[in-house]
């Protein structure tokens, strides 16, 4: 028998693409026993006027993955921007996307303007009263409580919920790789930064910008944007360059079915089609030429091997197949891109750790968390990990804006009868 709860299912990140996607499933539903989470002051803050992907002009979503959910009248292509416009109107499509040249050939008249799509989340969220669900706060502490959860916030309100979704996205956890972080972690912090966590406000004009990495999320953005903003910028790459991939992966792992099929394969199974699929070894059109217009110099096959402050720079040293260089740089922006780790978040750690929560320890899912067959994280109370956490489960599209709308409506008979909230009339199917 289930106990009495406040609230039978919250989502941790509410304001984010699941705590959206979720709202309007449940709203569809008639069911109002739910709360988000987030002390975002909107919604998809990642995405908005002073989120970290401000280096992120487009989006590499196809229309398919909005906030429709077989609503027309929410579709992408439907929403009408403040100026009358229609931003998302020609954005391409998985069928488009199975072009084996797709990456060369699409356009930005084909991508979602990044500014655009929030401003469509934020109208879709504006419309459907998401903001009634909203807990303006933010989690302190998630303890075990008997077979749910005790959710304590800051300002030290608390309640129980039978259910948690975890929707804490990527920025928790900023990649850097094990080798840097012996020298970077003495780095002034006005002098080294991340590329999501950039203030790209600043006054730069003149200033001396080392990219480093070959993040796919941020590389040749963020060297483009710093250079827009007057720095002289050098990107040094491992590679013969960043690549910025329109699909890191073939567009059948996008759609409900495919994932649905992945999802019911074994572990064994599921491991071996995560291994690292083929990437086209292209980067997306006019991004190299716009980059090489700006004055960004290129330093292919660069390992960035030490980092030192000096005078009022960063001496740099990496090593090239020329040997080994050293230059001064006013900024060092780290383009790693993100890894989440799931059992270091602040508020759920110390749960976690008391009941060892089991992590993959090594291969593409490494850090994620290991889920049983409904999607919940073993070995504690009812938890869903949602987008790249539940990489193991939903594959590659874990990593995108599909976990929302594809993957989040594949796993919610299961949370709403763990929540005690299902209903024998109501009959969801994938």
């Amino acid at each position: 028998m289930k106990h009495n709860v406040d609230i039978p299912m919250t989502v941790i990140g509410g304001r984010g693409p699941h705590g959206l996607a979720l709202h309007l499933l449940m709203q569809e539903r008639g069911l109002n026993d739910y709360a988000l989470v987030d002390p975002a002051t909107h919604w998809l803050p990642l995405y908005g006027p002073q989120g970290p992907m401000q280096a992120t002009g487009f989006l590499r979503s196809p229309r398919e993955l909005d906030f429709s959910l077989g609503q027309p009248q929410r579709e992408m292509r439907a929403f009408v921007d403040e100026d009358g416009s229609r931003p998302l109107a020609n954005v391409y499509s998985l069928k488009e996307a199975t072009c084996d040249r797709f990456n060369e050939s699409t356009s930005e008249a084909q991508r979602a303007p990044r500014a655009a799509f929030w401003r469509y989340a934020n109208c879709v969220a504006k419309r459907s009263g998401a903001d009634q669900k909203v807990i303006h706060s933010r989690v302190t502490k998630l303890e075990p409580y008997q077979g749910g959860w005790q959710v304590q916030l800051s300002g030290a309100s608390r309640f129980s919920t039978r259910v948690v979704l975890l929707a804490s996205g990527l920025m928790p956890q900023l990649y850097l790789p094990q080798s840097w972080q012996v020298w970077w972690q003495h780095l002034p912090e006005e002098r080294s930064h991340h590329a999501f966590r950039f203030d790209y406000r600043q006054d730069l004009k003149g200033s001396k910008v080392a990219v480093l990495g070959s993040s796919n999320i941020s590389a040749w953005e963020t060297a483009i944007k710093l250079a827009e903003a007057g720095a002289r910028v050098t990107l040094l790459s491992r590679r013969y360059g960043p690549i910025e991939r329109q699909l890191p992966f073939a567009p059948h792992w996008l759609e409900s079915d495919f994932m649905a099929q992945f999802m019911a394969l074994s572990w064994d199974k599921r491991k071996r089609f995560l291994k690292k699929p083929p990437i086209p070894n292209s980067s997306l059109p006019g991004m190299v030429a716009r980059a090489e217009t700006l004055g960004v110099r290129f330093v292919h096959h660069a390992h960035v091997q030490y980092a030192s402050e000096l005078w009022d720079g960063v001496q740099l040293q990496y090593k090239t197949p020329r040997g080994m260089q050293t230059e001064l740089f006013d900024h060092l922006v780290a383009a790693t891109g993100a890894l989440p780790q799931a059992r270091t978040l602040p508020y759920l750690t110390e749960a976690a750790c008391r009941v060892k929560a089991p992590i993959i320890v090594g291969g593409v899912g490494r850090k994620r968390p290991i889920l049983d067959d409904v999607g919940r994280w073993k070995n504690l109370p009812p938890l869903y990990p949602l987008g790249a956490h539940a990489l193991m489960r939903a594959g590659h599209a874990a990593n995108t804006l599909a976990s929302a709308t594809v993957y989040l409506p594949l796993t919610l008979p299961h949370i709403l009868e763990d929540a005690g909230i299902v209903k024998d009339a109501l009959v969801i199917t994938a």
